[in-house]
């Protein structure tokens, strides 16, 4: 699987990465919500691991910046606030899981694994062709990011 990592703190982001390629995936890290998006915008992944405290654009608005620009891969919420209230907010957001720090990288390497299981790109309602997302069941369309009114 395609992973992209968004993560700030370096130590953190070295250890995911490393994690992650270990267990063969294919991995690039980011280190904020703005280059997130620019990556999304330059490749495709099947996963975004995405930590919540990001300088400038927080994990959540990143979030809902790539659901509303019609991103349909999966994202997994990474963060520190364990507050219901916080996982219910990156949950609403549009990430599909929300785990939070510290966790055991067993755990994680479980929920990748369950992402892959369930087959990539886990909005089954959006249909990407090109620079064109087509989401059957909100009934949107968008071009190059920019939803377009039917």
């Amino acid at each position: 699987m395609r992973v992209l990592v968004t993560e700030d703190d370096a130590r953190m982001a070295a250890l995911l990465g490393q994690a992650l390629t270990e267990a063969d995936h294919e991995v690039r890290v980011v280190g904020s919500g703005e280059r997130a998006i620019d990556a999304l915008q330059e490749d495709e992944y099947d996963l975004v691991l995405l930590d919540v405290m990001l300088p400038r654009l927080d994990g959540f608005a990143t979030c809902r910046r790539m659901r509303d620009r019609g991103a349909t891969m999966a994202i997994l919420m990474l963060t520190a606030r364990d507050d219901v209230e916080d996982r219910v907010r990156g949950l609403d957001a549009g990430a599909d899981d929300y785990l939070c720090k510290p966790f055991s990288l067993d755990e994680l390497l479980a929920r990748v694994r369950a992402v892959e299981r369930r087959g990539v790109g886990g909005y089954g309602s959006r249909i990407a062709v090109g620079p064109l997302v087509l989401d059957s069941a909100a009934l949107a369309l968008w071009r190059d990011g920019e939803r377009i009114d039917l």
